[in-house]
């Protein structure tokens, strides 16, 4: 019944689709790209690379070639992803958390962040008496991989009538109900700028979550795909090491943070 409703069509924006809505296609991206997989006489090394292809570009694809020591893009990497790439990654982080060191061995890189999550929630959900802590709403993979490997759900209610906020009383609440059901949970994910609601947790929020993790033993998954997206003047990310940093707890290893 095309009368029922106010609007004629459902634009569907839950899974990070943004060619469906009409972002046209990032270019730079796809020249780099495009010159590291090209041989280097047809690409990077090419008489008439400059008039095809953007300076910064071509210095890119040359940092890249490099970073893999000559073996192109299709040979098979470091388990954990190249070195020069891993090497970029801790920069970013150190810089974001203020200097709060990044150990590139500590790094591994993977098929986007949906693959991290399988991985990790694999490693986790040993039978079927463990248990995840998830945010209530939340992004639909991490319920659906906890089912499909038969684990338990545990969910926690983000506070609508604050903005989405955590409320303490309502972590012990879900872990407390759960361990009477004989739930052996292990683990919490943390999505912050919050998905779907879109939140940015403050400081003290962040860091009363990485106390409570380590104080019941909980494996941290900091889902912090979002960082950048942060649309409120009043508001900053922080992310869950610069709180279990400035909290001591990396200092005295109490606490597992993925």
């Amino acid at each position: 019944n095309s009368h029922a409703y106010p609007f004629d069509h459902i634009i569907y924006t839950n899974i990070g689709n943004p060619h469906s809505v009409g972002q046209k296609p990032l270019t730079w991206p796809r020249q780099v790209l495009a010159l590291v997989d090209m041989p280097d006489e047809c690409g990077v090394d090419h008489p008439g690379v400059s008039k095809m292809f953007p300076s910064d570009a071509i210095e890119r694809a040359r940092e890249i070639k490099q970073g893999l020591g000559g073996v192109g893009s299709g040979a098979y990497s470091h388990s954990q992803g190249a070195r020069c790439f891993r090497e970029e990654i801790a920069k970013f982080i150190e810089e974001r958390d203020g200097g709060v060191p990044c150990d590139v061995e500590c790094l591994f890189m993977s098929n986007g962040a949906s693959s991290a999550i399988n991985f990790i929630l694999t490693a986790l959900i040993a039978d079927e008496t463990c248990g995840v802590m998830l945010p209530i709403p939340q992004y639909p993979i991490y319920s659906a991989t906890i089912d499909l490997l038969g684990g338990h759900k545990v969910g926690y209610y983000l506070d609508e009538t604050k903005g989405w906020d955590l409320n303490m009383e309502e972590l012990e609440r879900s872990l407390r109900d759960a361990k009477k059901r004989g739930i052996k949970v292990n683990s919490f994910v943390l999505i912050n700028p919050g998905n779907p609601t879109g939140q940015v947790l403050s400081k003290k929020a962040v860091q009363d979550i990485v106390k409570f993790c380590a104080k019941h033993k909980l494996v941290l998954l900091a889902d912090e795909v979002y960082q950048e997206n942060v649309y409120d003047d009043n508001a900053k990310f922080v992310s869950c090491k610069k709180a279990a940093s400035d909290t001591g707890l990396l200092k005295d290893d109490a606490i597992e943070l993925v």
